[in-house]
């Protein structure tokens, strides 16, 4: 059996990419496979990061690891080639993230169609996994798209209790329940200091006045003697907010994770004395690790993975 990965590994995203090698761990012990062949963005940095992170990556997957440059003109190359099902890897078992391809707050055919549509000879075939995320089945057409779509799984592995419930109501078979996915390796190694630290995040889309009233409050609760790091879990769209903190926030530093290994980053939070932010994986371990923080996101995931779980 030949694996291949479509999902956003690449991007600089932080949650994306410590998901990585829980999703590459898991996919071994259960399946095995002969091949994982991975969709990225910058296939160097991405090679960089594995090797960075091989003690988060379990014995025997690394040789088996092919990534394939996932560029803008190449994929949609890729995704000609897939409706036409004549390219390379039409016959290799797909693994799709389903926070990418069902939400429904997005417009057609994003809302999920498009996977449908692209992929149809793969899911007829029976030939792939969804992992993550089930949104919202409100909309008569994406009850219709959902009943066509979740039978044909092999496997649906969701990440809470609201997304099984939905996957369940169009297929009981083979769908499980695996607390977020990210937890197992926040968890790997938990023995470091507790300093004066806190830490930022803000995203594009918080980033407005009440919100940075929020964080500047927050910061001020502790005093001058706490150290700021501003964390971009998504370097491409956080990291221009830092320079606008700053203005209120003058002694404000960031911190780029991408030019850490995973290890320092866990040992970050486990050392930081709280943060206030709305990306999902910059507040779940702050959660995991029982931190004061604060959330500043009313996104349908993190009211389910961090507010109300």
């Amino acid at each position: 059996m030949k694996f291949y990965i479509k999902w956003f590994y690449g991007y600089k995203n932080f949650g994306d990419e410590v998901i990585f090698f829980w999703l590459l761990n898991y996919l071994q012990q259960k399946y095995n496979p002969d091949n994982f062949t991975i969709e990225v963005w910058d296939s160097a940095r991405m090679q960089q990061w594995i090797q960075q992170n091989l003690k988060f990556l379990d014995n025997g997957i690394l040789d088996k690891i092919d990534l394939v440059e996932n560029v803008e003109i190449s994929r949609r190359f890729r995704q000609f080639q897939s409706f036409l099902w004549i390219d390379k890897y039409k016959k290799f078992f797909k693994i799709f993230g389903g926070w990418e391809v069902l939400d429904e707050s997005r417009k057609f055919p994003h809302d999920g169609w498009n996977f449908l549509i692209l992929n149809n000879r793969c899911i007829q075939k029976w030939n792939f996994i969804l992992v993550w995320w089930i949104g919202t089945d409100i909309y008569p057409k994406t009850k219709f798209l959902f009943k066509r779509l979740l039978p044909k799984a092999k496997e649906i592995i969701c990440r809470e209790s609201v997304s099984l419930d939905r996957a369940k109501k169009y297929w009981a078979h083979n769908v499980v329940l695996f607390e977020d996915f990210s937890k197992k390796i926040f968890e790997a190694d938990t023995t470091t200091n507790k300093e004066k630290v806190l830490l930022i995040n803000l995203s594009p889309k918080y980033n407005n006045e009440k919100n940075v009233e929020k964080i500047n409050n927050f910061v001020k609760k502790y005093g001058n003697e706490y150290k700021k790091i501003y964390f971009p879990a998504d370097i491409n769209f956080d990291k221009q907010l830092f320079y606008s903190l700053r203005a209120i926030i003058p002694d404000i530093q960031v911190y780029d994770w991408t030019k850490h290994d995973l290890q320092d980053t866990i040992n970050l939070f486990l050392s930081c004395t709280g943060g206030i932010g709305s990306r999902l994986h910059f507040l779940y371990p702050l959660k995991l690790f029982s931190k004061d923080f604060e959330c500043i996101a009313d996104s349908d995931k993190v009211k389910k993975i961090i507010i109300n779980p």
